[in-house]
């Protein structure tokens, strides 16, 4: 049972993730009235993420930060994710996915995961 728990914990950690890239996207979409600028936004935010996360936290990354500045990047991330829902006006889904973000690095630190 506990497996399950935190191999469940993993695949929520990914899942976030996926949240994050998302919402990035759409967030960048939304900045500008010009076509153009929309879809470079909505291409580089979640972009320079990915390979930002890709070069400090991704597991294999030959410059993966080591804890705790590895999950303070991760937690900085995700709270700008919870920052751009609270100011687009989605207060509840920020509320939501903030406090699965809290919870999912909760349970990584009981299972001791790398998170």
């Amino acid at each position: 049972m506990m497996d399950l728990i935190k191999y469940s914990n993993l695949l929520v950690s990914f899942l976030l993730e996926m949240v994050l890239l998302v919402m990035l996207g759409y967030w960048g979409f939304q900045q500008s009235e010009s076509i153009l600028v929309k879809i470079i936004l909505a291409i580089a935010m979640p972009g320079v993420t990915a390979v930002l996360w890709g070069i400090f936290a991704a597991p294999k990354s030959a410059n993966r930060l080591k804890n705790p500045l590895r999950t303070i990047f991760k937690l900085s991330l995700f709270a700008t994710g919870v920052i751009i829902y609270f100011t687009s006006g989605y207060i509840l889904i920020g509320v939501v996915f903030g406090s699965i973000v809290f919870m999912n690095v909760v349970l990584a630190r009981i299972f001791l995961q790398d998170y």
